[in-house]
Order: C-alpha cells, then structure tokens, then sequence
C-alpha cells in the first residue's frame, strides 16, 4: 500500500488522538495514538510523519502504521521475545517517573500551607472545627494523590482513564489538596482550562462550605 508523507498540526495529547496535514493536500486526517508504530515516544505537533490511509466502517478514512524518523523499526508479533517486552515495560516506567520530577509551586505550597494552617487554628486554638475534619481531609487528600498518579500512568500507557468527574468529586469531598499536589507533580490536568475552571470552582466550593457549616456564626 502507498505510504504517504505529513505533519502532525493538530495533536490532544489526553484524549491520544490528533490530525496530519499531507503534504500533497489540505485535507487534515484522523490519526489516533494506537496507529503509531512506535508508542514509547509520544506524538507532539510539528513531527513528521509517513503513513497509509485506511477507510473506517463510517466511510471516513484515518491514517494508520503512523511512523517518525526517530521511531523504532516494526517488529513482528512472532519476533518479540523477553528480553524485549522487559526494555518496553522499563522504557514506560521511565517516562513515568521522569513526569514525578517535577516542582510544586510557590504559589500552591503558600495556598495549601495556609489552608494547613486555617485547619489548625480552628481546630485547636479556636475550636470550632472537630478534630475528624482535620483526619479527613488527610485520608481524601492521600487517596486523591495516589488516584491522580494511577491517572497518570493509564495516561501514559493508554489505559482505561478515570472520569474527569470522579477527580473533581473526590476534590469536593475534601482530597483537593492532595489533587492540586499531584497536578503539580505529575504534571497531570494542570495546563487543561477545561478542568482547572471547575477544579477550582469545588475548591473554594469546599472551602466556603467548610467556614458556613463550622466556623461563621
């Protein structure tokens, strides 16, 4: 079959699909993340890229065995043996690690600090806030951690996600901090407006409920 040649010009990263723009046309195709021939490095905008064309059951066509200059020659099925499947599984552990390196930010660390310290005051200085308030927000916030890192890996790994709505529930629910901890370390939904717009929406959400129901008279 006839290979073409293009560039990615469009490309979501955490929905794993984009477009190509050929180079002898101006009609964008569907490509998603499964038709790269090498999925250990990710797809990024501007990549060039050769391809076929296939034709899809609803009568559109997207671009299949997607590869790059800097991708991996095609192995077959039959030529795949330990050796191999253990350098994939630690190339993939790598890319997840290297996302955990990341810094927290001033800012956060000043928000959440002070969030800590609105909690303790309350609690034992003031006492207006039960002392269960302060164990949980500890036990949310530390699921809500380690649900954004198991996010990320499916991510990586183009797994089954967990729902955008699960994440922001556990964050009304108390585990925002752990989330926004998370988003910064991971790196995870922090540069997404479409999340970040309701993520802090519960935030304050939260915080507010929290003053109306224990604290204001």
């Amino acid at each position: 079959m006839l290979r073409k040649r293009g560039t990615i010009n469009k490309w979501d990263d955490e929905k794993g699909f984009g477009f190509i723009l050929p180079d002898d046309s101006t009609k964008i195709i569907f490509v998603h993340i499964k038709s790269f021939t090498d999925r250990n490095i990710r797809p990024s905008i501007n990549q060039k890229v050769t391809y076929t064309v296939q034709n899809n059951s609803d009568g559109k066509q997207s671009a299949t065995n997607v590869s790059r200059s800097t991708d991996n020659p095609i192995r077959s099925r039959t030529n795949i043996n330990k050796k191999f499947v253990k350098e994939n599984i630690k190339k993939k552990q790598t890319t997840f690690e290297d996302t955990s390196k990341h810094n927290i930010s001033i800012i956060s660390l000043f928000f959440v600090g002070g969030f800590i310290l609105f909690l303790f005051y309350f609690t034992m200085v003031a006492e207006k806030l039960p002392v269960t308030i302060i164990v949980v927000y500890l036990i949310m916030s530390m699921f809500t951690y380690f649900t954004y890192k198991l996010d990320k890996m499916k991510a990586i790994n183009n797994g089954y996600r967990v729902p955008e709505k699960m994440l922001l529930l556990l964050s009304l629910l108390g585990g925002w901090i752990g989330a926004l901890i998370a988003q910064e370390q991971f790196r995870h939904k922090n540069k997404k407006i479409s999340f970040q717009v309701p993520f802090w929406l519960v935030v304050f959400g939260n915080i507010i409920w929290l003053s109306n129901k224990f604290i204001i008279i």
